[in-house]
């Protein structure tokens, strides 16, 4: 198959669904006709057992996305991505991780509170063979979290292969919400990522200039797995727990009939109240909770439009790209969108000194921007018009540039002027305290979701002004951009020791695993 017929394939159901009518396309989708395009795929929840045990199971596999083409998988319980592990606040899991590969892997509990020597980082690495136990003490509300490796340096291709996952914990207060609940029904997960394959249907991926300056660069969009698939829930509010589970893409998504995204939760939690929004921003590793109003029955398209960086703004992406039609079906909804949600604690008026700052650092950033530059990618940005030729050009850069050596890759990004190393000592936080950080990427233009282990903060200020209202909920990912920075306020309640760090990194993974990474310990 080659790189055009992929992408022709990749658009093929959503150019299609776009020459039929909206009355039409709730009978033609599935129905055997021209439109042939798969059920959103629901993970399965998978809940401790008596015994409070949950098992994983990291394993190779092998899934059809592209037709003929057979690709070969990693996954958590089955062949690609894995169950969705549904906890509740105060509780404890013990949580058993089987490694099947050939390879080393670890489980990390992104957005999950517990302890260093539980978090699941790069210093607890899985051998092949072996089983890594873990008690999971629930300290935190209700949230959509996930899990995915982070062995360094190779948490990127690891996660591209498929190994993610949600984490969804529940507590009194979403008992209490009149919200939907009934999973997979009216409350769906919805998990986005890019990918680029081979000819012979496996993933593409290498380290090259452009994927450590730019990130992963796909252009087919999955969603939980499948290429613009359909949901057909009932009639009524529907709920979306959205996860960016890209390597490096970030969207903006919106409906293609401009419909109205209530924005209920971000990464750690319920917000005060629904915030309305058309369209919303959500970059790599970040989560929202969005209610949408279907009581009119009316199918609708979730779009991503196109984002600002460059790179990212290749076809498909130079234009509206669906991810998931919605088509209702004739039951009744049972859920609801309260006008209140969860209180959120008051941020006090007096606030601590600032006392750490992290600045992103791209030490590569002229060779990757000289070769870029050449190709008329930005020139062709301005213009608003697609020009193939140079389409072309940027696209043999990311395919057939040559793959990085690995000292030259660890040492191309960094924190504070320091590239991650297991042997370079981190900073230290202190335990229990409110703390304000600030978060920088000095000149640099690029998109860095920045994560941090251990905590869920509040967003004082995103580039010197109040953040929008959709984002002052608990996070634990915040993304900066065109020399952007941001004001947190931050607790790590529990304790992280320095052969066990918390660590905080950019969440484009080609960024983490080319040194924008440093270790804290919280002792």
């Amino acid at each position: 198959m080659s790189r055009l017929s992929r992408r022709e394939f990749c658009l093929g159901a959503l150019a299609a669904s776009m020459l039929v009518s909206e009355s039409s396309r709730a009978q033609s989708i599935g129905a055997g006709g021209s439109i042939a395009r798969p059920q959103l795929p629901i993970p399965p929840e998978l809940k401790a057992d008596n015994a409070g045990k949950i098992s994983l199971m990291v394993k190779s596999g092998q899934q059809t996305f592209l037709p003929g083409k057979t690709t070969p998988t990693y996954g958590f319980n089955g062949p690609f991505l894995g169950p969705a592990l549904r906890l509740r606040k105060g509780e404890t899991v013990i949580a058993n991780v089987h490694n099947q590969l050939t390879q080393n892997v670890t489980a990390h509990w992104h957005g999950l509170i517990v302890p260093g020597h539980a978090d699941g980082g790069p210093y607890m690495p899985i051998k092949p063979g072996q089983t890594w136990t873990v008690k999971l003490p629930i300290i935190q509300p209700a949230a959509t979290l996930w899990f995915h490796p982070h062995l360094y340096p190779t948490t990127a291709e690891l996660v591209l292969k498929g190994l993610a996952g949600l984490i969804i914990i529940d507590d009194e207060n979403s008992d209490a919400l009149p919200l939907p609940k009934r999973w997979g029904v009216d409350d769906i997960p919805v998990i986005i990522q890019d990918r680029r394959f081979n000819q012979d249907g496996s993933f593409f991926h290498r380290f090259n200039e452009i994927t450590v300056a730019a990130g992963y660069c796909g252009d087919c969009l999955l969603t939980n797995g499948v290429i613009n698939p359909v949901l057909k829930p009932p009639k009524g509010w529907l709920r979306f727990r959205i996860l960016d589970g890209s390597n490096g893409r970030n969207y903006r998504i919106s409906t293609r009939d401009q419909r109205v995204l209530y924005v209920i939760a971000t990464d750690g939690g319920f917000l005060p109240e629904p915030v309305p929004v058309k369209e919303l921003p959500i970059a790599a590793g970040e989560r929202y909770e969005v209610m949408v109003d279907a009581r009119d029955g009316k199918p609708f398209d979730f779009i991503t439009l196109p984002v600002p960086q460059p790179v990212m703004r290749l076809p498909p992406f130079d234009g509206p790209v669906n991810f998931l039609s919605v088509v209702p079906n004739n039951t009744e909804g049972q859920g609801t969108l309260p006008e209140e949600l969860v209180p959120l604690p008051e941020i006090p008026e007096t606030l601590p000194p600032i006392s750490q700052r992290l600045i992103m650092q791209m030490n590569r950033r002229k060779i990757a921007d000289k070769l870029i530059d050449a190709t008329g990618l930005e020139k062709m940005v301005d213009t608003g018009k697609t020009d193939p030729v140079v389409v072309d050009r940027v696209l043999k850069l990311i395919t057939e540039g040559p793959a990085m050596p690995l000292k030259a890759r660890l040492t191309a990004n960094g924190i504070n002027g320091v590239s991650f190393s297991f042997t370079e000592p981190g900073f230290k936080a202190p335990i229990s305290k409110y703390l304000r950080w600030h978060i920088s990427e000095g000149n640099d233009a690029m998109l860095h979701p920045v994560h941090i282990h251990g905590c869920q903060f509040r967003l004082l200020k995103l580039n010197g002004t109040m953040p929008p209202a959709y984002m002052r909920g608990w996070k634990d990912t915040v993304p900066i951009s065109n020399a952007g920075d941001a004001e947190i306020y931050v607790r790590f309640p529990l304790e992280a020791m320095p052969d066990m760090p918390y660590m905080v990194h950019c969440h484009v993974l080609e960024h983490e695993d080319s040194g924008m990474m440093t270790e804290f310990s919280v002792p």
